[in-house]
């Protein structure tokens, strides 16, 4: 386990950006919902202008615009569409987000690797089979105290590099290319304050999604419903026919959310009910659930759900007050996509089959920024960074993936200067 001096640099990089904690705080009110996601974010504008881009510029939310110039005569770049690549800079607060002590271990076995900080995690195949197809590969993990922060720290690194090398490589065919870095993606406001008229694109790809080889454009419909029961209470010795236990009556109704329709029992195109936070006392309780599914309809279904529980807890207990409120998040990307210029995803495939890559359609099974923009109309399917295992102290990318979807991220700059062109709704 070893920070090798010659690692590339697209992995210098990230190494150097996981160790930023920038967690996100999903109980703020403010945008950024933290501070420190800015630490992140003014160093990569920084950056951007050391390498050139004169423009590169970080706003009071955080968010981090900048251009990299085309390579195509003028006639023809102004006939292509503005290509915008983003990441964002948040993690997640599932787990502790620092201090990121990364590690590296050289050539896996594929065995079982104990992580130094925290002997219950470990990087082990039984738990995460991804690994076995990646025999030979040099691993990054965390010392097992923090999550890594692959998401999306990994689509920041392969961004930064990629505009390094570009420059470097002007005989590289690229359309204008708008740089983007965002924040509080991971608690689903990524491009609330996103100025999408600055931006400039017409076109765009989040570098967010985890493995190789797979380009996501088809997500979950999502919404968050916030149970809260005012209840009644006194002395539980005196309490028959006077109290009403809002702890009691919350869990009756969380209770009755399907077993079998939780994130633990679905998969694939399945939604789910989440109690994502509960707490509470008798005089009041409070939990948010998160509403997901794939189909517009699902998520209506899901809703009708809630609030028949909450109408049936109301009845059943009349002294207390039971308030249902329910917010749409994001939708699935899909449709939009298809409706605004679906050579997104075409193109992706087709850049990948130059490369001999066989690229997968994968599902997310949650959202990300390019939701939201695909229906504010820029369509923005998702494409792979290298990472596993998001959200958790078992986290994990390899030195070779990092290389992949930098490799694959230059090619796909390039197809779209090629034959963007072509075909332009």
């Amino acid at each position: 386990m070893s920070d090798s001096p010659d690692l590339p640099s697209v992995v210098e990089r990230f190494l150097r950006y996981v160790r930023i904690d920038t967690q996100s705080d999903r109980d703020s009110k403010t945008h950024p919902s933290t501070e420190r996601q800015k630490d992140l974010s003014r160093l990569l504008a920084e950056e951007l202008r050391g390498l050139g881009l004169g423009d590169a510029e970080m706003d009071g939310y955080g968010y981090v615009y900048a251009t990299l110039p085309a390579t195509l005569p003028e006639e023809e770049a102004a006939a292509t569409p503005v290509l915008a690549l983003l990441a964002h800079v948040d993690t997640a607060q599932d787990e502790p987000g620092g201090p990121v002590k990364p590690l590296i271990h050289a050539s896996y076995d594929g065995s079982s690797i104990t992580l130094p900080g925290a002997p219950s995690v470990a990087l082990d195949p039984a738990r995460s089979p991804a690994l076995l197809d990646h025999l030979g590969h040099d691993l990054i993990s965390s010392d097992g105290t923090t999550l890594l922060g692959s998401d999306d720290k990994a689509g920041c690194a392969v961004i930064m590099q990629l505009v390094e090398d570009l420059l470097a490589e002007p005989s590289i065919p690229r359309p204008p290319v708008r740089i983007c870095f965002t924040v509080d993606e991971e608690i689903g406001c990524g491009v609330d304050k996103l100025d999408l008229e600055r931006l400039g694109a017409d076109v765009a790809y989040t570098v967010d999604g985890s493995g190789t080889g797979t380009l996501s454009y088809e997500t979950f419909n999502a919404a968050q419903a916030v149970v809260e029961v005012a209840g009644v209470n006194v002395h539980p010795g005196y309490a028959k026919d006077v109290m009403a236990n809002a702890t009691t009556i919350l869990a009756g109704i969380l209770s009755q959310l399907p077993a079998d329709e939780s994130p633990e029992t679905t998969e694939d195109r399945e939604g789910y009910f989440c109690a994502l936070e509960v707490s509470g006392s008798i005089p009041l309780a409070r939990s948010k659930v998160l509403l997901r599914d794939f189909t517009a309809e699902g998520l209506e279904g899901r809703k009708r759900r809630l609030a028949e529980l909450v109408a049936d807890a109301r009845q059943a207990n009349p002294r207390a007050t039971i308030e249902l409120e329910v917010a749409d998040q994001y939708k699935n990307m899909k449709s939009y996509i298809e409706a605004t210029d679906p050579r997104v995803v075409s193109f992706a495939f087709a850049a990948a089959e130059e490369l001999g890559i066989q690229l997968e359609a994968e599902l997310v099974r949650g959202g990300t920024d390019g939701s939201k923009l695909s229906e504010m109309g820029l369509p923005t399917p998702n494409v792979f960074n290298g990472g596993h295992d998001y959200h958790s102290r078992f986290e994990w990318n390899t030195v070779q993936n990092l290389e992949a979807s930098l490799v694959y991220l230059k090619q796909l700059v390039r197809y779209w200067a090629e034959h963007g062109r072509q075909g332009r709704p």
